[in-house]
């Protein structure tokens, strides 16, 4: 092994002349004691193995008790009486390595230490991670870890009762595993819920505001059930999005039983003093609870942000005003896309044609799916390398719309809107993102469709199109949601002049002149911290690290001093104004800017202003995250498992929400749930 062996008392270096056709000592120790008998030993004497077991052989002449060798390194070693060495002198008990004629001493009084230093520096590849092989099985472990993977992982119950499941844990794994009953399962389930429920409450308990969001799902058993997502920021400053609860709501699904489903969870998870804001969809019910939670939740937070409009909801709406002004245009190119795909015939012969006339390779079609417009732009993008194939495979073969054939009119008028169309994509992708702020970007994303209208509303083809859908953006934006202003500023990308300009500009585009001033929006913020320093001030200046003192401390009037104005936090004006004032983020940084992380460098700075701009930066503006939950329910709550109880559903999707945040796999931003099935589709390049 080396001059590194050498200088060790205990060790004895491979024999460097072994006699012929001898193998290693160790390979020889080793099958001795795994063939259980004695046999020819080293240099042909006799050696006889200690137990049938390495973990099973006693300890050395270390008096009359005899102990297990319980530690890892017996796994890689083998006991040998009566060893010899390469003179043939008996040396007594030795300890041989497995995989190589290296032996140690191995009395009990002597440890193991260099036998584990001698594995690892040397047979790091054959006995892996050091505290792996420290592994110690336990049962109630296993049942817990199992429970949280078949939750997260959306398996049955039965996962853990499968013989065959059984058969590979035990032969591959670990031999002490015992397959677990679909009750066990269901029972370490819930009992893994409440116990991870625990633990969230206690977190929540330590963060500020929290912002929720709320939406309705109706299952395949026809029952009404409700998301309820919480969104914070923890204090490392990451933002954290956490389903709290997916619970049945009797019928009716009215304001009133809605509003007391949403406080049940606030009270179940001890959370109603920190209600920031209730982010909903544009459901009448859902606005009807506002009053009810305005009137029954008392939040230090001052309530004034309480309500939010989901964003996305609101683009669905413009957008689909836009869609039924070239509803021709895009039925024909949606039933030439059907007629393909729908035959697995013609699917064929229009890949023939992709190849042989067109120089395509083939490509599965799909269409969309009717009044969900991003499938539509999504379709559309798929179809434009292939525009010229579709029509010369289907216009022969189907006329789309009543005989009249697919044109290049109708491809390009749908090709235009899709371009169109681009904005309010990137604005509903942006806007639904889960693990970054997003109530700091809602006025990038509306400056963006501004500029949009204004230089599509003269194209000939978008023209009744945009009058139509700048009616309903200027319907829910005329009068602009106050945290999106506030949110804004926060960002040190933008502050109160970057705020003013798009303000003014999105006014500009729209014709809207009820925006609020650069007055407006200053007297806003002022007034809002004015509330956070009154309330927040005491503890920050506990916080904060008092002046330097220039003499001794029983001089009274640096006392005096000291006590009042000996902490480093400036009066709310000043440190506002302080922020406002400072100087901007570098161009080259302002794309790829981390607005939690600049929050958290200078959190010291900005004792107030930071726990203001916390909880402005906490909202969520979407509600996607909680009807990314549905996708799971369907999936959960399926043909097969149409009965499942309420709170048995409950537990697999809250569960699988948090295992996924524990180990980091949620998403940062909302995946658009069409992105797969056109998943062969060149629908990412311009």
């Amino acid at each position: 092994m080396g001059d590194s062996h050498s200088g060790s008392s205990d060790e004895v270096p491979r024999n460097p002349i072994a006699p012929q056709g001898m193998g290693s000592v160790g390979e020889e120790a080793a099958s001795n004691v795994v063939g259980g008998g004695s046999g020819t030993g080293p240099l042909g004497s006799a050696a006889t193995p200690a137990a049938s077991t390495p973990a099973a052989t006693t300890s050395g002449l270390s008096g009359s008790k005899r102990s297990r060798r319980t530690s890892w390194v017996w796994n890689h070693f083998t006991i040998v009486n009566n060893f010899k060495d390469e003179q043939g002198i008996d040396i007594g008990q030795r300890a041989v390595c497995h995989y190589c004629d290296t032996h140690y001493k191995c009395l009990s009084n002597n440890g193991v230490g260099p036998h584990g230093r001698h594995l690892q520096k040397y047979h790091a590849d054959k006995i892996g991670n050091a505290s792996d092989s420290n592994f110690v099985y336990s049962k109630e472990k296993m049942r817990h870890g199992l429970a949280l993977y078949v939750a997260a992982a959306e398996q049955p119950f039965t996962f853990g009762d499968d013989i065959r499941f059984e058969h590979f844990v035990q032969n591959c794994l670990n031999p002490s595993f015992a397959k677990v009953s679909r009750n066990s399962t269901r029972s370490d389930t819930k009992k893994a819920h409440t116990e991870v429920k625990k633990d969230l409450i206690s977190e929540l308990a330590t963060v500020g505001a929290i912002g929720f969001t709320s939406d309705m799902w109706s299952g395949i058993n026809n029952r009404g059930y409700i998301c309820v997502t919480a969104h914070y920021i923890d204090s490392s400053w990451t933002l954290q999005k956490k389903i709290i609860a997916f619970r049945l709501v009797e019928f009716p699904h009215d304001a009133e039983q809605i509003f007391e489903s949403i406080m049940s969870v606030f009270r179940d998870f001890e959370v109603l003093d920190k209600v920031y804001s209730i982010t909903f969809d544009n459901h009448s019910a859902n606005t009807a609870t506002l009053p009810l939670f305005t009137r029954n939740l008392t939040t230090p937070y001052f309530g004034q942000l309480l309500h939010l409009r989901c964003v996305c909801h609101v683009i669905n709406l413009v957008v689909q005003d836009g869609l039924t002004h070239i509803a021709p245009q895009i039925s024909k190119i949606r039933n030439a896309v059907l007629f393909i795909a729908t035959s697995p015939s013609r699917q064929q012969e229009f890949d023939k044609l992709c190849t042989s006339l067109y120089n395509l390779k083939p490509k599965n079609m799909n269409s969309d799916v009717q009044n969900r417009w991003n499938s539509t732009y999504i379709m559309l993008k798929s179809c434009r390398k292939y525009s010229d194939a579709i029509s010369g495979y289907v216009n022969q073969r189907y006329r789309p719309c009543r005989g009249s054939p697919l044109t290049q009119a109708d491809w390009e008028i749908g090709f235009e809107f899709m371009k169109f169309l681009k904005v309010f994509y990137a604005a509903t992708v942006g806007c639904s993102g889960v693990r970054y702020p997003t109530s700091c970007i809602v006025l990038h994303h509306l400056f963006n469709i501004s500029v949009n209208f204004r230089r599509h509303r003269e194209h000939p083809n978008f023209a009744h199109a945009c009058i139509d859908m700048e009616g309903k953006f200027r319907k829910y934006y005329e009068e602009m949601p106050p945290i999106f202003m506030l949110a804004a500023v926060m960002d040190p990308r933008m502050k109160l002049q970057g705020v003013n300009l798009l303000l003014r500009t999105i006014g500009t585009n729209l014709g809207i002149t009820t925006l609020p001033s650069s007055a407006n929006v200053y007297d806003l913020l002022t007034s809002m911290y004015a509330k956070y320093d009154s309330k927040f001030r005491s503890n920050a200046a506990c916080t904060a690290a008092p002046l330097p003192s220039s003499r001794s401390t029983n001089d009274e009037f640096w006392d005096f001093v000291s006590s009042n104005l000996g902490s480093s936090t400036v009066t709310s004006r000043i440190e506002l104004d302080k922020y406002l004032d400072l100087e901007s983020v570098d161009e080259n940084d302002r794309r790829d800017f981390d607005v939690l992380a600049w929050w958290k460098i200078n959190e010291v700075k900005y004792p107030i202003l930071s726990i203001m701009a916390r909880d402005l930066l906490t909202p969520p503006v979407s509600t996607v995250a909680s009807e990314s939950a549905f996708s799971a329910g369907k999936r959960v709550l399926d043909e097969r498992r149409s009965r499942l109880a309420p709170d048995i559903l409950d537990c697999l999707i809250c569960l699988k929400d948090w295992e996924d945040a524990r180990l980091g796999i949620q998403k940062r931003s909302a995946k658009d749930e069409f992105r797969g099935y056109f998943a062969d589709s060149d629908i990412d390049s311009d």
